[in-house]
């Protein structure tokens, strides 16, 4: 099967991982930390700058949280993200109001970012969907100087603008995310990126003075004092958390028959047992709240180590994947895609079909020729049935179209086509191409 998860990892990365962290111990999230500075193009002295989360939704919490924001001050987020951002602000007694992204792109433009502040408007969540870069943050941080803006660059490790500079370094911050599904994994983790020196010390200063609500992780295992409040993962939610890691990088390697039996056998057990880590329906529909002190566990670090010491190798294969779909699917009628910068690594090869039908069963033929087409967004608010905190019908018309018709195509290293596959994909295409809309 050619899928979505697990896109850098090997398995040698993961003993090699479990020797680092018996050797290094805690000091494995700082080696971590280091590396992944490194690939951002941060020197030794900004890996300071970079922190690490238990999640990506922790690390834009604790960031906001530190702004102080009165109750109601309203944040910008884009018509099209996942549920998981709007929440943080619905936790934080924030407002939120949605920008509509471009009829061909997956982000707000930065009129578009640009007209929607108003005076009410703090802070703004600026998206990289996908890896495509949205630009223009100079701009608009000179001419919106009392704003704050957050790069969501959860899809868009690797990236750089126009003028080459590291998406997650443009902003006053930016938050990334490691879960499954991300270029880079530790089973689930994040980290929050601060270049504003005023932001920076702000933030030192929030996590200093938080009282954990339980024992504190260990001081090294983040890299400093101020991250001395987060909250260790248990042994239990690690063991979780690598067990489905491990669960997903096989369903890249099992031809479909043996995935669809292995599947079958494990489905009850595992859910019997709870030894699945997956984002509880009850956090999707808005009903509880998820820990947003979670820390980075050392050994979950030491996984995402091994997978960032390679990332010019990451970033190409990425690149190179991209170039090659670019080529297999030009001249057809009704496949949209954005075009996007020469810098841009893509989480995974994005498309907009006619309609839904067409798009469905577009999925079901690339299925039948083991290639796992995503339909990710399935909703301005993903995914479909999510609270949708603060969004009503009609207030992102491109967002909700691209939501009914986006189709993603797998990138990475599990990802690479047979040359059947690749006739199989361009045959797919041609025949449901359709009209453009």
């Amino acid at each position: 099967m050619k899928g979505h998860v697990a896109g850098a990892l090997r398995w040698r990365d993961l003993p090699g991982a479990l020797l680092h962290w018996l050797r290094r111990g805690p000091g494995s999230a700082e080696d971590f930390r280091a590396a992944f500075a490194r690939s951002l193009g941060l020197d030794p002295a900004q890996a300071g700058e970079v922190h690490l989360f238990g999640t990506g939704r922790a690390a834009l919490h604790a960031f906001t949280a530190s702004l102080d924001l009165p109750i109601g001050s309203e944040v910008l987020l884009p018509g099209y993200t996942c549920v998981v951002v709007p929440n943080v602000f619905m936790h934080l007694g924030l407002a939120v109001r949605y920008v509509d992204i471009a009829r061909d792109d997956f982000n707000p433009t930065p009129h578009a970012i640009s007209d929607a502040i108003s005076a009410e408007t703090r802070l703004v969540v600026v998206p990289h969907n996908f890896g495509l870069v949205t630009e223009g943050l100079d701009a608009l941080r000179a001419k919106h100087p009392d704003v704050v803006f957050i790069e969501d660059a959860a899809h868009a490790w690797g990236s750089t603008d126009a003028i080459g500079r590291m998406v997650g370094t443009l902003g006053h911050a930016a938050f990334f995310s490691f879960e499954y599904s991300k270029p880079l994994t530790t089973g689930i983790g994040g980290a929050l990126v601060i270049h504003h020196p005023a932001s920076r010390e702000r933030f030192a200063a929030h996590m200093t003075t938080q009282e954990p609500a339980n024992k504190p992780t260990e001081v090294a295992a983040h890299g400093g004092a101020h991250r001395a409040a987060l909250r260790s993962p248990s042994t239990s939610t690690v063991f979780k958390q690598l067990l489905t890691l491990c669960w997903h990088r096989l369903t890249m390697s099992l031809p479909r028959p043996a995935l669809q039996m292995l599947t079958a056998l494990l489905r009850a057990p595992s859910r019997m047992l709870g030894v699945v880590a997956k984002t509880p329906d009850s956090e999707v529909a808005g009903e509880t709240e998820p820990d947003y002190r979670a820390g980075l566990h050392p050994l979950s670090a030491a996984i995402g180590l091994m997978q960032a010491r390679r990332f010019d190798e990451v970033h190409a294969l990425r690149r190179a994947q991209a170039s090659d779909y670019d080529a297999l699917l030009t001249s057809l009628p009704g496949w949209e895609w954005p075009v996007r910068a020469p810098g841009a690594v893509l989480l995974r090869y994005p498309l907009l079909l006619p309609d839904a039908a067409t798009r469905d069963a577009a999925i079901a033929a690339l299925e039948d020729a083991g290639i796992v087409g995503g339909t990710w967004f399935d909703d301005v608010v993903h995914p479909r049935g999510s609270r949708r905190f603060g969004y009503s019908d009609g207030d992102c018309p491109n967002g909700e179209r691209a939501a009914r018709t986006v189709l993603n195509l797998p990138l990475g290293r599990h990802a690479r086509l047979s040359p059947s596959q690749r006739a199989a994909v361009r045959a797919i295409a041609e025949r449901h191409g359709g009209r453009t809309p």
